[in-house]
C-alpha cells in the first residue's frame, strides 16, 4: 500500500463514515439535525467558457442532456435537502426561466467585481441555520454528498486526496485527524494534500461564524474572496473536518476542455446513479 493509499484509509477511518453504496437510501445518514438548506452559487460570468457563456452563467450548460445545477438539485432533494437557494448574477433571467419557482432566489448585481463570498453572503439570513454552500460548476457522483452529509462533524468540506495539483487548484492541507488547517488557491502545491471540491457543509454554529466573517469582509469592501477564504479563516477555531472522495468522480467546469471532459468522462460514470435518484424523487 502506497503512502498516499494508506493516508486515504486513515483519513476515512478518521472521519467515521460508514462505507456507502449507490443503492443505500439517502436519508440513511439524516440524524443529527442537519440543516435541510443549500445555497447554489450561480451568479459567475464564466469568461473562460465564452462564447457559451455569452448569456448564461456556467450551471445552466448542458451536460447529458440538463444542466449542471439541475443535476446537483437533483442530488440534494434526493439527499433530503428541501429548501434551495439560488444566488444569482450574470444570465439571472435564464435561471429563472430555467428553473421557475422550485427554488428560492438571490440576486448579486455586482457580480462583475465580486466573488463567491459575496454571494453566499447575500443568501445569509436563508443560510444562518446552517446550510450546505455550492459552487453551481461542479458536476459530481451523488455519494458524494451523501458522504459530506453522512460526516459526523457538522462543518466539513469535500477533499480530493488524489487531485493533481497546480496554482489553478483551491487547495487543502489537513492536520493527522483529517481536519483542516488551511485552503487557499496560495498554498505550495507540494505541501497541499488535497484539492477542495467546491461543495461546504456548515451547522449552525459554523453557519453563524462563516457568515460573520462574510459580514466582516463586507464591512470593509473586501468583494473580492472566495468562500473558502472563510473557511480558511475559521478552521483553527472551528474545526472543519475533511471528507474524501475516495475515488468517486466529480469535475470543477472552468474551461471548455473540463467541459468536454464532463460530457464525455465524467458524466457517463455518474449518469446511472443520477438517473436512479431523479427516478426516485420524481418517478
Amino acid at each position: 500500500m502506497t503512502e498516499q493509499q494508506e493516508r486515504e484509509v486513515r483519513l476515512k477511518n478518521q472521519s467515521g463514515i460508514s462505507q456507502l453504496h449507490p443503492n443505500d437510501q439517502a436519508d440513511a445518514a439524516d440524524a443529527g439535525g442537519r440543516s435541510r438548506r443549500a445555497i447554489i452559487l450561480i451568479a459567475g460570468g464564466g469568461g473562460r467558457l465564452r462564447p457559451l457563456t455569452e448569456d448564461v452563467p456556467k450551471g445552466l450548460l448542458d451536460v447529458g442532456g440538463r444542466p449542471i445545477v439541475e443535476h446537483q438539485m437533483t442530488c440534494l432533494r434526493a439527499a433530503g435537502i428541501r429548501e434551495i437557494a439560488l444566488v444569482t448574477g450574470h444570465g439571472s433571467e435564464k435561471v429563472r426561466e430555467r428553473l421557475g419557482d422550485r427554488v428560492v432566489y438571490f440576486h448579486n448585481d455586482k457580480y462583475r467585481e465580486t466573488n463567491s463570498l459575496y454571494s453566499a453572503w447575500l443568501a445569509r439570513d436563508f443560510g444562518r441555520p446552517g446550510c450546505l454552500i455550492l459552487n453551481s460548476d461542479v458536476l459530481f457522483h451523488p455519494l458524494l454528498l451523501q458522504r459530506l452529509l453522512a460526516a459526523p462533524s457538522p462543518d466539513a468540506i469535500l477533499v480530493d486526496l488524489r487531485s493533481g495539483l497546480g496554482e489553478e487548484e483551491m487547495k487543502v492541507v489537513l492536520d493527522e485527524a483529517g481536519r483542516v488547517l488551511s485552503v487557499s488557491k496560495n498554498l505550495d502545491p507540494a505541501m497541499a494534500d488535497g484539492e477542495n471540491v467546491g461543495i461546504v457543509r456548515l451547522g449552525r454554529e459554523g453557519a453563524g461564524r462563516f457568515f460573520e466573517v462574510a459580514d466582516r469582509e463586507i464591512g470593509r469592501r473586501e468583494w473580492n474572496h472566495w468562500v473558502p477564504y472563510a473557511v480558511n479563516d475559521l478552521c483553527s477555531t472551528q474545526p472543519f473536518l475533511a471528507v474524501p472522495t475516495e475515488g468517486y468522480p466529480w469535475i470543477e467546469i472552468d474551461y471548455l476542455h473540463d467541459l468536454k471532459s464532463a460530457r464525455e468522462k465524467v458524466f457517463p460514470e455518474i449518469s446511472g446513479a443520477l438517473e436512479s435518484l431523479d427516478l426516485g424523487t420524481t418517478g
